[in-house]
């Protein structure tokens, strides 16, 4: 193989930890990353990747960039380029008539942008084909983008990768002073943290009825910020959970670990999850997850080994789970220990960037 690195222009927001995840790891495969984003650089990166600003931000920029990154791709003169998200630098990559570009699906570009309107959808839908390639990090969103544009075939499978060094279990399950019942989610809408709180309620009513000593050790934790963080906490309030539950906001990525390992019993109650990193976080850590049937989620556990997939929008079904597995906590130490097993086979860092090398370089002819 030849010397020379290949040139990348990875096209994608800088403020996004997935991204820099991203870039990092390219530089060790032979590729010269250039990084074009409009966003911000929020999280540490190669000084190996080069990174250029793009000079307008937000919604506008989409489209007034679009000249701007016509010349910048022109000099450049990449090998490969791969466009995230197919709505917003999507759209820019289509109005910027960039050559052939790998176009990488992330989730809400599909999931909820579509339905907004039907300009909406066409664009989405314009977007799509525009792109010689297209990347969907689980099956289940590959099969959504096929319901938007039914031309589309042989969409790549690149799932997001997990460090299994960051992300490792610091001590087992229930060996504290608590039974931490929680998650690492932003608190929108779509990730259903009220069905959480419900059910971490039904399931806290059950153990008190049942006079169970569980009870008074039952706590919920909830990592992360965003939008319904006012609303939330007033179901808390309203449930008389102030006392038991604890919201942090949002933190920084490199203390998840910290926090999902102060949680025994990981509950992701989501209704749109395009794949689900922080449940392989989770199981990283051997936690046991507990999941929505919806999206991505059943392919990152394994019912009945790795945790449980229930009903989505149903307290009672994840209470009946968690409930089991408290009764239960060897069963849900086995499954933790089964979830980074399956973890490290499936989702490892490592993997994972192999198998985006390998669709990059399967698709160098398209440029």
């Amino acid at each position: 193989m030849s010397s020379k690195l290949l040139k990348l222009a990875f096209i994608a927001p800088a403020s996004v930890v997935h991204t820099v995840k991203w870039v990092n790891g390219l530089i060790n495969y032979g590729f010269e990353v250039h990084l074009i984003t409009q966003h911000k650089l929020q999280e540490p990166i190669s000084e190996s990747v080069i990174v250029h600003q793009l000079p307008f931000k937000g919604g506008k920029g989409y489209v007034l960039n679009a000249l701007h990154l016509n010349r910048l791709i022109k000099s450049i003169s990449p090998d490969i380029i791969n466009v995230h998200y197919a709505s917003g630098y999507g759209t820019l990559a289509n109005l910027a008539q960039i050559p052939s570009y790998v176009l990488s699906i992330w989730g809400s570009d599909v999931y909820e942008f579509p339905y907004k309107s039907w300009f909406h959808k066409w664009l989405i839908k314009a977007n799509l084909k525009s792109a010689a390639k297209l990347a969907s990090t689980s099956h289940a969103m590959a099969e959504q983008v096929r319901k938007i544009f039914p031309d589309a075939s042989d969409i790549a499978i690149t799932p997001f990768g997990v460090n299994l060094e960051q992300f490792s279990p610091i001590h087992k399950v229930f060996t504290q002073e608590h039974i931490t019942i929680g998650v690492v989610k932003r608190m929108e809408e779509k990730y259903g943290l009220d069905v959480l709180i419900n059910a971490f309620n039904l399931t806290r009513q059950t153990l008190i009825e049942q006079q169970s000593d569980y009870a008074e050790k039952l706590r919920l934790l909830i990592v992360g910020d965003g939008a319904l963080t006012n609303q939330l906490k007033e179901q808390v309030v309203r449930l008389n959970l102030s006392e038991v539950c604890q919201i942090t906001g949002a933190v920084p990525h490199a203390q998840v670990n910290h926090y999902i390992n102060q949680i025994d019993l990981f509950v992701v109650s989501s209704r749109i999850e395009s794949f689900g990193v922080s449940v392989v976080e989770a199981a990283a850590c051997e936690r046991a997850c507990i999941v929505s049937n919806i999206g991505g989620l059943p392919e990152v556990v394994v019912d009945k080994k790795t945790g449980f997939i229930v009903e989505s929008e149903s307290p009672k079904a994840f209470s009946k789970a968690l409930l089991n597995m408290i009764e239960q906590q060897e069963l849900a130490r086995t499954m933790g220990a089964n979830a980074r097993q399956f973890a490290l086979s499936n989702y490892s860092e490592h993997l994972t960037m192999d198998i985006m090398v390998n669709m990059l370089n399967a698709n160098l002819e398209l440029h």
